[in-house]
């Protein structure tokens, strides 16, 4: 196969691309108009807050509300027994109450819930309810909540603390064992990290006068939304509408219902609209984090640096409650051996139930962990071999018709060679030592190379199915419509780069119809950048039928051969230039307008095992880091980042998922660290938890590798994860490159660089 180095790539930067690519909704979010969900502010509109859990861990023995509800302005106070339908929710585990009854598992754990006329009155009725505890045995370490001998009272959940497990082995272990020289084992930790988007968790609940509710709360998914709340208020489905869009960031953050239920229950109860809008602490002690993993690795190859034995041991903390918890683990998993081949693997992994907050679903979703580990231990092989880090990569690739990492069917994709190739080609790995000493011997710099693949869409156990509409509108518009929704990712500008591509229109006159249940189809949810790789194939499957219908229409109207005519910004076109306008040709054909009901296929087939998945992408990347040894502070100065992610749908977007991403990976390898002690996290707000700014933003180079495999059925593979889980391994490299020492903790803040630094003096 020729190098992938010679094959169509592209170096994207912003100033490239403006203002011809300036995102749509660029005007409307940097003016604060519409505004998030969270501003929908209407005179009546009462305000909700919720009573949590002071306690980690305790039994529930009394709820007193008499003195909260007898207050002037408190409108209701509700508890568990005030829950008409369905009191519990979650995903593969229903195991989160949305008022706690019995007891509560978390600090922050929702007890009672006030809607009251003014935030004043609800905080005053708040401190009016009375709760009495016992407490529980606190469970704060995941290996101890997994000990054979822990009594039931320090089970989080009955029937202990093992939330999910998995197992996976395949290959000839003893003959792989026999065939290795050189080992490399270690343990590998990986912290906490909170999602701190700019709008936390919050929405309105809406009585909407004939008998139903609508919500409007950002998240990923509308349609799963009012089906929980349906059930919640034992409604029928139908008479609950929910609008998700637009959401002021997520990250994983709100792919689980958040304050939806308690909101939804304020509002039914009261029959007036609720707003309930988290403060930061509250969004902190509420809102779900990144699992931190305990990662034992021990990998092995021959002599000449071919792989041989991988066997991994991850435990993870999901908290009080199960969300993502599971999914997040299969990822785990399912990364755990890379892109690369090995002879035999074996791999355990388990979930434990904590008292330590609750985890879920976080950018790079699991892998990131995972591979931060798995791409120390390729660097650490090859300097025992005595190959460089990128020949030992490239030496160990799998083939693109290869099986997947479990051995599932997937798609063929050279995606992680083309990105190896093209990494290792830049100027930044190719030209300069990789690691040296700043004359004065103060900085130590290091540069180092990460290489990932990334599953894409959902397994076999996800949503099968993705709904979408095309249709022109009344006045014109072609309406793509999907109960999608915008996070931030720039799926309106997608769409609309992805219609004028295919369908031959103007950008503006797509207008996207996102995140209502009232007008939308169910398409699943959003996760990472799965819309715009299924926007695209639902626009590129209804092409001919839409050319077919438009055409078939305008040469009816005309009166002239159909095949005379072409799809064209405006409208229908003909040799001469425009004949009818999309406006007139809408006009014209009434309720006769062609709307087109697009069901995409299964993004797995039948034939795999559940909880892997079908799809993958890839990407490496080179980071450049110097370290001061005199105060052990980490800067990052340079990432070089070569995706191999197939066709750009929008160039901002890419930018801005690739960009954005990449310093929340350097950020969880360099800053972030949500530390809870005692059941209790040890920063509650942005001013001592810090996220990077701006000033800690490396310079970047994005380097798209745009072409596929010949007869690839999939598209565009997702952009809105990737950049985490190879920035996270990138700067680590780095990093022990700079100390000459492994990096088995993250994130790697000063006094480790110091404790590192005195082990090599």
């Amino acid at each position: 196969m020729p190098s992938s180095f010679d094959t169509p790539h592209q170096l994207l930067r912003p100033a490239e691309h403006l203002p011809t690519d300036i995102r749509p909704d660029a005007t409307a979010k940097l003016g604060g108009q519409p505004g998030f969900l969270t501003d929908r502010i209407v005179p009546g509109q009462l305000r909700g807050l919720i009573l949590g859990s002071p306690h980690p861990h305790a039994r529930i023995l009394r709820i007193d509300c008499s003195a909260a509800r007898a207050l002037p302005g408190a409108v209701a106070v509700l508890t568990h027994a005030d829950i008409p339908g369905v009191a519990d929710y979650g995903l593969r585990k229903v195991d989160r109450p949305v008022l706690c009854r019995d007891k509560v598992r978390y600090v922050g754990d929702p007890v009672a819930a006030i809607a009251a006329v003014d935030l004043a009155t609800a905080y005053a009725a708040r401190e009016l309810i009375r709760v009495d505890y016992e407490s529980l045995p606190l469970v704060d370490d995941p290996a101890a909540a997994l000990a054979p001998d822990l009594p039931p009272e320090a089970w989080v959940h009955a029937g202990g603390n093992l939330l999910h497990a998995v197992q996976h082995a395949h290959g000839d272990w003893a003959a792989a064992e026999a065939a290795t020289v050189h080992w490399v084992e270690d343990r590998y930790t990986t912290p906490r990290q909170m999602h701190a988007f700019l709008e936390t968790e919050g929405g309105v609940a809406e009585p909407d006068g004939q008998g139903g509710l609508r919500l409007f709360f950002g998240g990923h998914n509308p349609v799963r939304e009012a089906q929980v709340i349906a059930d919640l208020l034992a409604l029928p489905r139908e008479k609950v509408h929910a609008t998700g869009t637009p959401v002021g960031g997520s990250y994983g953050g709100k792919d689980e219902l958040t304050v939806q239920p308690i909101a939804a229950l304020l509002a039914w109860a009261t029959q007036q609209p609720v707003r309930l809008h988290l403060s930061r602490p509250q969004s902190t002690d509420f809102g779900v984090k990144r699992h931190p993993m305990r990662i034992r690795m021990r990998t092995g190859c021959d002599a000449a640096g071919r792989l041989t034995v991988h066997d991994v041991d991850i435990l993870a903390d999901t908290g009080a409650y199960a969300t993502h918890g599971p999914e997040v683990l299969d990822a785990a998993v399912e990364h755990a051996p890379g892109p690369y081949r090995h002879q035999a693997v074996q791999i355990n992994a388990r979930l434990a139930y904590t008292n330590n907050g609750v985890a879920g679903a976080f950018r790079g979703f699991g892998a990131v962990q995972v591979q931060y580990a798995l791409e120390q231990q390729m660097d650490r092989l090859a300097a025992r071999v005595g190959l460089a880090p990128d020949a030992f990569r490239a030496l160990n690739l799998v083939a693109p018709t290869d099986p997947g990492p479990l051995g599932q069917q997937v798609v063929p994709f050279d995606g992680p060679q083309r990105a190896l190739d093209v990494a290792r080609q830049q100027p930044l790995w190719r030209d300069n030592p990789h690691h040296w000493r700043s004359a004065d011997g103060r900085y130590r710099h290091g540069i180092g190379l990460a290489l990932v693949h990334r599953s894409d869409g959902f397994g076999k156990n996800g949503p099968s199915a993705s709904r979408m509409t095309l249709a022109l509108a009344e006045d014109g518009a072609i309406e793509l419509r999907t109960s999608f929704t915008e996070l931030g990712q720039n799926l309106v500008g997608a769409i609309r780069a992805t219609c004028v591509d295919q369908l031959g229109c103007g950008p503006d006159e797509v207008r996207p119809v996102l995140g209502d249940t009232r007008r939308a189809p169910d398409s699943g949810p959003v996760a990472a950048s799965r819309a715009t790789t299924l926007v695209w194939r639902a626009v590129t499957q209804a092409r001919p039928a839409w050319q077919a219908a438009l055409l078939g229409a305008a040469a009816a109207q005309l009166q002239v051969d159909a095949h005379t005519l072409r799809l064209g910004p405006g409208g229908v076109h003909d040799g001469q230039g425009l004949r009818l306008s999309h406006a007139a040709l809408a006009q014209t054909l009434g309720r006769d307008r062609p709307t087109l009901c697009i069901e995409l296929p299964p993004e797995d087939p039948a034939g795999n095992a559940p909880d892997v998945h079908f799809v993958f992408g890839a990407c490496a990347a080179v980071a450049q880091v110097v370290v001061d040894s005199w105060s052990g502070m980490v800067r990052v100065e340079k990432l070089v980042m070569c995706t191999a992610l197939g066709p750009v749908v929008t160039p901002q977007g890419y930018l801005g998922q690739m960009e954005g991403g990449a310093v929340m990976g350097l950020a969880m390898a360099t800053q972030e660290d949500l530390r809870c002690e005692g059941g209790h996290y040890t920063a509650r707000n942005l001013d001592a938890y810090l996220v990077p700014t701006l000033a800690d933003a490396p310079e970047m180079d994005l380097i798209a590798i745009q072409n596929l495999p010949e007869g690839d059925p999939i598209g565009p593979r997702g952009a809105g994860e990737i950049s985490v889980n190879f920035a996270t391994p990138a700067v680590a490299n780095a990093l022990a490159a700079a100390l000459q020492q492994p990096i088995t903790r993250l994130p790697v803040l000063p006094a480790q660089v110091i404790a590192l630094l005195e082990q090599t003096a």
